[in-house]
This record gives C-alpha cells, sequence and structure tokens, in this order.
C-alpha cells in the first residue's frame, strides 16, 4: 500500500515494540492513543482506518469519535459484539468451549485484553458512541468453514450467521462492498493480504469521489449564493456590477460549458429569471467563443429578453461557427428556426 497512499501502521499498547500498560487498556483508552500517535505524528486526514478483528471495534469508536477526519473505513473479519449473544441461545455450552479454547491460546500478556474484549462480547453492545458517518466502505469476511471444527464458530451454521450479520452491519453505509473468502481463516491480512490492498485500493477510489461530488456541491451552492447577490443588483439596476459578480462566480467554479448552459437554461426555463439568465448565458458565450451552442443558448435568453435584434446575431453566429464546427443537421435546423424566431420579431411593431 506504501505505493499507492501514505501509510502508518502502529502497534496498541502491549504490542510489537508498544509498551504495555499496567492496567489493560479499555476500548476507548486504546482509541485516545491512537489519536495522540496521530496527533504527534501530525497526521490529520483525510484517514482510511483499517482494521482486524477487535480492530474493527476500534476503528468504529474512531470514527464515531472523529467523523471529520475519516475518509472510509476498511473492516477485515471484524469482531461482532452481538455474535456471542445469539450463540448463548443456541448452544451455550459450545460458546464457553469456545471462550476456554480462545483464552488458553492467547499468552499471558494480552489476557488483560482478552477480557476488555470479552466484557464487550458479554454486553452484546459497544460503548455508546455517535453515529458512524456515512464513508465508503469494505469488509471481509472469512467463510471458511469446517463442520468437524473443535471451534463452534468455525462451523458452517455458525460461519452463515456471521456472514448475515456482517451484511447487516455493511448496510448502513451508502457506497461499499462486502468480500467473502473461503481460502482465508480469522487472518485474512496475512493469507490472503492482496484482498485488503484491492479493498483499500476500492476504498480509497470511492473516497476520493466522494470527495470529489462534496466538493462539487460546495461550489454549486456556493455559485448560487453568488447568483443570488447578483440578481438583487439587477432588482438595483447596477447590471454591470451584477454581470462581472456572475462570470467571476462562473470561472471560479469550474463548471463545464454544458453545465453553465444547463445552469443557464434552468434560470430562464423553470425560474423564469430571464435576465439572470441572460447574464449566465452571456457569461459562457464568451468564454466558450467558438461554440456554436453556447451562442445559440445565449441568442434564446436574448430573445426571451425582448431584445431580437442582439439575439438574431446571436443566431447567426451559431450557424456560421455550427458550419464550422461540423455539427449535425439536427442542431443547425434548430438554429435556423431559432433565427427565424428572431427575425419575425424584429418584424413585429
Amino acid at each position: 500500500m506504501a505505493k499507492k497512499a501514505a501509510v502508518l501502521v502502529y502497534s496498541r499498547a502491549g504490542y510489537g515494540k508498544s509498551p504495555a500498560r499496567p492496567q489493560p487498556l479499555s476500548m476507548e483508552q486504546s482509541v485516545a492513543e491512537l489519536a495522540d500517535v496521530l496527533r504527534q505524528r501530525k497526521v490529520e486526514g483525510p484517514l482510511i482506518l483499517v482494521g482486524h478483528s477487535y480492530g474493527g471495534f476500534l476503528i468504529r469508536y474512531f470514527a464515531a469519535t472523529h467523523p471529520q477526519q475519516v475518509a472510509g473505513l476498511v473492516f477485515v473479519d471484524p469482531a461482532d459484539e452481538g455474535l456471542e449473544t445469539v450463540l448463548k441461545r443456541l448452544d451455550p455450552v459450545r460458546l464457553q468451549q469456545d471462550q476456554r479454547m480462545l483464552a488458553a491460546s492467547i499468552p499471558a500478556k494480552w489476557q488483560g485484553e482478552l477480557q476488555t474484549i470479552q466484557a464487550i462480547l458479554d454486553a452484546g453492545k459497544l460503548p455508546t458512541m455517535p453515529a458512524l458517518p456515512d464513508v465508503p466502505a469494505v469488509l471481509l469476511t472469512s467463510v471458511q468453514a469446517r463442520a468437524d471444527s473443535n471451534f463452534f464458530q468455525e462451523t458452517p451454521a455458525i460461519v452463515k450467521i456471521k456472514r448475515e450479520r456482517h451484511a447487516a452491519f455493511l448496510s448502513q453505509f451508502s457506497s461499499g462492498a462486502h468480500v467473502f473468502t473461503p481460502n482465508s481463516g480469522h487472518g485474512i491480512q496475512m493469507q490472503e493480504p492482496e484482498l485488503v490492498v484491492a479493498a483499500i485500493g476500492q476504498v480509497m477510489t470511492l473516497a476520493t469521489q466522494s470527495a470529489a461530488r462534496v466538493a462539487r456541491a460546495q461550489a454549486r451552492q456556493k455559485l448560487m449564493g453568488e447568483l443570488e447577490h447578483s440578481a438583487a443588483l439587477l432588482g438595483k439596476q447596477q447590471n454591470d456590477a451584477a454581470a462581472s459578480r456572475i462570470a467571476l462566480a462562473l470561472r471560479d467554479s469550474a463548471l463545464s460549458e454544458a453545465e453553465i448552459n444547463t445552469l443557464g437554461f434552468d434560470l430562464l426555463t423553470k425560474a423564469k429569471r430571464t435576465a439572470l439568465a441572460t447574464l449566465v448565458l452571456a457569461y459562457n458565450n464568451q468564454a466558450h467563443a467558438q461554440s456554436d451552442n453556447a451562442a445559440d443558448s445565449y441568442g434564446e435568453a436574448l430573445l426571451a429578453d425582448a431584445r431580437p435584434a442582439e439575439a438574431q446575431r446571436q443566431f447567426t453566429r451559431a450557424l456560421a461557427l455550427g458550419q464550422a464546427n461540423g455539427a449535425r443537421e439536427q442542431a443547425m435546423a434548430g438554429y435556423r428556426q431559432h433565427l427565424s424566431q428572431a427575425e419575425q420579431a424584429l418584424k413585429q411593431p
């Protein structure tokens, strides 16, 4: 992943080279230490958080409490706080056997954290926290199952329940994907790391697209505010000031010719704000002086604004440009029709 993005990998207290704490950390404390690491490293975001197993709880809590820093989430066979509640109802004896086997396999230095995790599973819920931000998310689920497994949670029936619960959890996100693998056990990142790399890449792409959509929405909102200010100037007969303000706003918006044309026509036909539409389409015509469509659209606004002589000139330009640009005959026919309408308007007393 370091070839594609800046990557920060850290070991929480008691893991890797990070010293353990005298007492096991709660989930909230572990997340607070992650926040400290990011501050010390001057990492502000946007972040894509990747969490495996218990790490799934941690990235959820961080995302919920630091939503402005988080751009996406990748869950690698994440822990499910409610799964053991379901399993207690199905077979409490086998569940207790799983818990004992797991505890026996965990080194002594991690037993305290295991108890912290077990307390969450016993409660069947995470500590109270805000809602998760609706960011792109990919969830990887191991569906490797063995009918003869000593672990209850590895049997086909329970793997099916886990799969369904993971899908239900992921459904809260409006953008993302659920990936299943029968080829890895719980440690997908070790057995099929390419799946994790692909998941992070997908979230990066979705997050980039989402950020672009947000930026465009914000730019459009700003532009609409500028148009309202310009409309107020028009109401005060300050036409030159309104035209200058609209020109600056449209230039800064980075909208394409087609997008400005659509905006102008919406103002002209839907909002019935002819004067404002005329200024928008006038800018488009000036900014895209070789566009036959921009000339024709500006002419339509002028005609609607009872300025047929100016409209006639624009329709004539549109025909000349259209011929030079190789415009389709359907478009050329429209330009000729508009020119005829302008000429008819000029004949009227």
